[in-house]
């Protein structure tokens, strides 16, 4: 990594359309993007479908029981095979006109259309992306020339073999929020601690602060917060170890000895965002160290409405005009300064 700039992105990179499209190509469809939780793929024939970005997915389990992604197309004439959601089928029949699809991918019939209409029958099957797990989550990538997610996850996968895996844990359901912020204006915000004074009371009554160490990794590109919770304070959800990441570009993971949460942040423009985030607990040890299980998922929340509400007012501001830019400090944000760094290498 090349020396770290401590001048801040120039304000336009937070909302320009022409950046946004550049982001879309050149940061986008080249890295991994969490799609949530493997078991909500349980049988044959259970999928899921959803925008990512501009580009339409459904993720399959097919009737060999091989997890397959694919873009929500036909292969005819661009139509949709289902709608956004989870949902169950046999097979993908096009919305638009019926042709009729394997969930393996395999173009099966056309209507209205005899063989010798279609000379390349054989080769008309979905158009494939990759999809792989790790950790009961799973993960798609829209680059056929990219690293694989293990590559991709780099230091990330030694970090979480200190902490529960989530096989092992019971599911507290997910939230899902829609933010009028950029992607960057909540990265820069999640891969710092600066704010959280003032930003995170109750959070930061919960935490012992001096003992907060935070670091950039260069193997898996990510921020790493490693934290101690006092147990007290307002947050009665937290205790004993942690650690938070922010993986460029948009994978939050936040550990803890007795639970685990990700969040996932999803481009929808230059000035939007949304975010899903999904909750796992290990019963047994939280209430062996006496945390209040109910709280864990609501305080959670809370932080991100907290995070969200300021980040909103700081993307008003950087769209104002009138931000000439600024500086970040090399004690204070240095997650932010790596942060911006890979946003740059990325686009340079």
């Amino acid at each position: 990594m090349p020396h770290a700039n401590t001048e801040t992105l120039p304000a336009r990179y937070y909302h320009s359309r022409e950046i946004y499209d550049r982001e879309c190509e050149q940061i986008f469809r080249k890295h991994w993007w969490l799609l949530g939780p493997e078991s909500q793929f349980a049988n044959n024939g259970d999928y899921l479908a959803l925008q990512l970005m501009k580009w339409p997915l459904v993720i399959v389990r097919d009737q060999e029981a091989n997890l397959r992604g694919f873009y929500n197309l036909c292969r005819h004439r661009a139509g949709p095979l289902v709608l956004d959601g989870n949902g169950h089928c046999r097979d993908f029949v096009c919305r638009y006109h019926g042709w009729r699809y394997a969930c393996s991918g395999e173009l099966l019939k056309t209507p209205g259309f005899g063989q010798a209409d279609i000379p390349d029958f054989d080769k008309m099957g979905l158009l494939p992306i990759r999809v792989e797990c790790w950790n009961g989550l799973v993960f798609a990538c829209l680059d056929q020339q990219a690293s694989d997610l293990a590559n991709w996850l780099g230091d990330i996968t030694s970090i979480a073999q200190s902490f529960p895996r989530v096989e092992n844990m019971t599911p507290q359901g997910d939230v899902s929020k829609q933010g009028q912020a950029n992607w960057k204006t909540y990265a820069d915000n999640s891969c710092e601690g600066y704010h959280v004074g003032m930003v995170h009371k109750a959070l930061g009554s919960s935490m012992l602060r001096e003992s907060v160490r935070i670091d950039s990794y260069d193997n898996g590109e990510f921020v790493g917060f490693d934290v101690t919770y006092t147990g007290q304070g307002e947050d009665q959800s937290r205790t004993g170890k942690g650690f938070w990441i922010y993986k460029f570009p948009g994978l939050l993971l936040h550990f803890a000895d007795y639970a685990f949460n990700t969040e996932v942040v999803i481009p929808v423009s230059e000035n939007q965002i949304r975010l899903r985030r999904w909750f796992w607990v290990d019963e047994q040890k939280a209430g062996a160290l006496g945390v209040d299980i109910a709280r864990i998922r609501p305080d959670s929340e809370r932080v991100m409405d907290e995070d969200m509400a300021i980040c909103e007012l700081v993307q008003r501001n950087l769209e104002s005009g009138i931000y000439p830019g600024g500086k970040l400090s090399a004690s204070k944000e240095a997650g932010t300064i790596y942060f911006q760094q890979l946003v740059r290498l990325a686009l340079d």
